[in-house]
């Protein structure tokens, strides 16, 4: 009698393990919690960017344009307007995406497109760079596409071309 009571149970809680389980019961991976949303500016918008240690800049890609059989010269101006950590700035901060989501390396050439945005620690508020970028993108690339501004693989703002 014990036995068929254990049997009975044993298969009363493995019943509750069918094959057609309840739509409740299924799990799903659950999302990675969202970060701050990415301002999605256009040309001549400014970015205002916090910093690390309370500190606060704003960016701003001023211009962007590109002349048949020359690269895509975009004009940036940082300012720190209130100090935090110290920080550096420069060409490496910053990519093209192109329409087909191919990514290019900002390189500064200023022999030819001056001044060159060249990296700068940023220390004192009130502090400002201001520069000239090149990126090797052909005009029919560029149409659709847009300047991030990065550290690592984090992207803190999109201006649109």
């Amino acid at each position: 009698m014990k036995i068929s009571r254990l049997v009975l149970a044993g298969a009363l809680i493995l019943g509750g393990c069918t094959a057609n389980p309840s739509p409740h019961a299924v799990t799903e991976p659950s999302a990675a919690p969202a970060g701050p949303p990415i301002p999605v500016l256009a040309v001549g918008e400014a970015a205002p960017i916090d910093l690390l240690g309370d500190g606060h800049a704003t960016i701003t890609v001023l211009d962007a344009a590109i002349a048949a059989g020359q690269p895509l010269v975009v004009s940036v101006r940082i300012t720190l307007d209130k100090a935090g950590k110290p920080i550096a700035g420069g060409p490496e901060n910053f990519r093209f995406r192109d329409a087909n989501q191919a990514m290019y390396e900002a390189r500064t050439d200023a022999a030819t497109f001056a001044p060159a945005f060249a990296q700068v620690n940023l220390t004192t508020a009130g502090q400002e760079a201001y520069g000239k970028m090149v990126f090797d993108v052909t005009p029919e690339l560029a149409r659709g596409g847009h300047v991030q501004l990065m550290t690592g693989r984090l992207v803190h703002a999109v201006w649109r071309l």
